[in-house]
């Protein structure tokens, strides 16, 4: 099994069919919640919906389209975290996350997303990796900025929640700013 040590805290692994018992669960625990930012919340009902996303998860990373990650703390799944749309033209490709309420405010999508972008540099060799999250996600912009991600602008009415429209931020890092963004961030 593909897994990434964070720190001694969180570790990042491939998804396991075996694991979609406590993916279900994570989820269905905070429903409401992950569902305000997360339109396909509402589509995952039961064990069964999870099921065929986990094979799609092994697939693209099979085909090399994307990478998705489940982030485990202290040995419990905490959430997931991915690198989508990898575009092999221009060397880049979106991240995705989520992270069950009862693990949050730890640092941990921080922490996990550091360690995305370095799998996508060093591993991957992307030359760019955005983000984008509803501008009123605090918790979303705050990791991206912690990240040392640079705010590209803000895209109006670009996202489509439950509750409506709302405008996205649009936040990125290149390759070669990452490293020292890496050595600030460690300073600090």
């Amino acid at each position: 099994m593909f897994s990434y040590k964070v720190d001694d805290e969180i570790k990042l692994a491939l998804p396991r069919l075996s694991d979609v018992d406590e993916l279900y669960a994570l989820i269905d625990a905070d429903r409401d919640d992950l569902g305000r930012f997360l339109p396909w919340v509402d589509h995952v009902q039961s064990i069964d919906d999870e099921l065929p996303a986990i094979q799609n998860d092994l697939n693209g990373f099979a085909a090399g389209t994307s990478l998705n990650l489940f982030i485990w703390y202290h040995g419990r799944l905490a959430g997931k975290i991915s690198l989508n749309k990898f575009h092999k033209m221009n060397l880049e490709a979106d991240v995705g996350y989520f992270l069950g309420k009862s693990f949050r405010g730890h640092g941990i999508m921080t922490r996990a997303v550091q360690a995305l972008l370095d799998i996508a540099f060093d591993e991957y060799g992307l030359h760019r990796v955005y983000l984008e999250c509803a501008a009123d996600n605090l918790p979303s912009n705050g990791v991206a900025q912690r990240c040392g991600m640079r705010l590209e602008g803000t895209l109006h009415g670009r996202l489509i929640l439950k509750d409506g429209y709302h405008d996205c931020n649009h936040y990125a890092v290149l390759a070669e700013e990452w490293p020292d963004i890496t050595a600030s961030l460690q300073s600090h």
